[in-house]
């Protein structure tokens, strides 16, 4: 009896988690979402006029860096007067997928991640980012300590990559050894992906890799934030600059020109002044898609 009446319980316990459950997981995902699986199917049921969805892929990939982010989006989000969801996710494709099936109204792009989207004509270049300058360098780093001098010293050796999908992590090494008749497998004697220029760093100056390749924003970050980290690296490549990623919304979007103008003066409101100077931001300024380079997406 006492065994039938357990089983009882146990039948009634799971019928009432199964029914509450969805409702305290989507209660959780309120202000950080993370569509573990994205498809390629537009759907626009959970579009809210009154909530602004900000895409984004983190510069560095640390708490720190998220917790300015998403000062950040909240202000954009006051200023609109919408609530903000800031959908961060790991990949810069995935970003690039959620903006084409409008899963998202503003995307903070990297500038692979713009020069690879497919529709560009579909998109509103809002501005991009001035940290002391409107353009960044890729930067292959090593060990200070080690014998990795040259790209040529990368020979059969490890190396890190941030994404398939970032410029300065990824697409302008690539782009290098192919001008030179080599590619990534043939070279380098292992490789893989960190979605972290942060991470890719930390690889380095642990000798998990013998070098990697980031922005040298990154790098300075790294150096205002961790001083010890930065004494162990050296720079052996500096690749010709590019233009900062842009952030970007859809043409249709009625609130794109209101979204251009909070960009545009956000450096004259002293309320987002300190989140500003941490994310090494002095100013939004104008851009345009000649500033970007025409890349192919090898998916």
């Amino acid at each position: 009896m006492k065994r039938m009446i357990t089983s009882f319980l146990i039948v009634i316990l799971s019928i009432v988690l199964l029914v509450i459950l969805p409702f305290v997981l989507k209660t959780q995902q309120e202000e950080y979402i993370d569509f573990s699986e994205i498809t390629e199917t537009v759907d626009n049921s959970a579009k809210d006029d009154e909530t602004l969805r900000i895409g984004l892929i983190s510069v560095t990939g640390d708490n720190k860096s998220y917790i300015l982010e998403k000062e950040l989006a909240n202000y954009i989000g006051e200023k609109l007067n919408k609530k903000v969801k800031l959908i961060q996710k790991k990949s810069y494709r995935d970003i690039n997928v959620l903006l084409k099936n409008n899963k998202i109204d503003v995307a903070f792009l990297s500038t692979g991640a713009y020069s690879l989207y497919e529709d560009k004509e579909s998109l509103e270049l809002l501005a991009r980012p001035n940290r002391g300058k409107t353009y960044y360098h890729p930067i292959v780093i090593a060990k200070k300590d080690s014998n990795i001098n040259s790209i040529e010293d990368l020979k059969s050796q490890s190396f890190a990559f941030v994404d398939t999908y970032s410029y300065s992590g990824y697409l302008a090494m690539n782009d290098y050894l192919k001008k030179n008749g080599m590619s990534v497998n043939k070279f380098f004697s292992n490789s893989y992906f960190t979605h972290s220029h942060e991470e890719s760093i930390n690889q380095v100056t642990n000798g998990t890799v013998k070098a990697a390749i980031v922005d040298d924003w990154a790098l300075q970050y790294i150096y205002n934030n961790f001083p010890d980290t930065a004494l162990n690296i050296k720079i052996i490549k500096t690749f010709p600059e590019v233009a900062t990623g842009p952030v970007v919304t859809h043409k249709n979007y009625e609130e794109k020109d209101k979204l251009k103008q909070i960009l545009l003066s956000i450096e004259k409101d002293s309320s987002i002044k300190n989140t500003l100077s941490q994310l090494q931001i002095e100013k939004y300024e104008e851009t345009k898609a000649s500033d970007y380079p025409n890349l192919i997406s090898e998916d």
